[in-house]
């Protein structure tokens, strides 16, 4: 390799480790951010927020499949009952530990894309109801007025107290 090529090479590849890394710190943050606000149903999130932690969660979870499907597929010998029963332990506690952090973000993504939360239950609707869900959820947000009443003084004097 010449040295001018390998030159490029070296600054493709700097460049490459630092776009990555940069989005590797956003996936972090995403996640972080996600587990933090585990029970807010009321507040939104956008669509990259949603996505890194959708990536996250199958990047967490990928190791399992690979281990409880592999042998399935490929019929290979037969895994251990042991290690079936650890593996499908540590898939059920990481889903209900995650359960509802992903229902209050995926409430928190139909509400930033302008749609009532109640549109989370077409993940039950057969055969088409997690499509639509994943079309409403990938949708831009919208933009929400914020509506201000400024009340006078004197309007809010006149106002009744209820011991009256």
């Amino acid at each position: 390799i010449s040295k001018n090529r390998f030159g490029s090479v070296l600054k493709l590849c700097t460049l490459y480790s630092i776009l990555f890394l940069k989005r590797r710190n956003i996936l972090f943050r995403a996640y972080i951010n996600f587990l933090k606000g585990y029970v807010d149903f009321v507040g939104r999130s956008t669509r990259p927020e949603y996505w890194w932690v959708w990536l996250m969660n199958h990047i967490l979870f990928l190791p399992l499949y690979i281990l409880i499907f592999d042998k399935e597929i490929n019929q290979g010998p037969a895994l251990n009952f042991t290690l079936v029963i650890l593996v499908v332990s540590i898939y059920a506690i990481l889903s209900l530990l995650l359960l509802l952090p992903t229902l209050a973000l995926k409430i928190r993504r139909l509400r930033d894309g302008g749609f009532h939360w109640a549109f989370i239950f077409l993940h039950f609707v057969p055969m088409v109801g997690r499509f639509a869900l994943l079309v409403l959820l990938a949708m831009p947000s919208k933009e929400v007025e914020i509506v201000t009443i400024n009340r006078s003084k004197e309007v809010e004097s006149e106002e009744a107290t209820p011991f009256e």
